[in-house]
């Protein structure tokens, strides 16, 4: 999946855009397939952010950065 900015940088938040294609390809995965990779998403990040990156990143999600 490509990831691009949306729209110009702006402050708070983020956006990124999808092609048709991929948004199809996506919804042909079965559930117990996309549960498995959010799972296994979570898992890594849960390992792999340190505690100050993970405060960027909620902050990054509710748009204060």
């Amino acid at each position: 999946m490509t990831i691009e900015s949306a729209q110009p940088k702006k402050r708070g938040g983020f956006s990124y855009r999808v092609t048709a294609e991929q948004i199809r390809r996506w919804r042909a995965l079965p559930p117990e397939v996309k549960l498995q990779w959010l799972e296994d998403a979570n898992r890594f990040l849960a390992v792999a952010l340190t505690p100050a990156a993970r405060s960027i990143q909620e902050r990054f999600r509710r748009g204060d950065l």
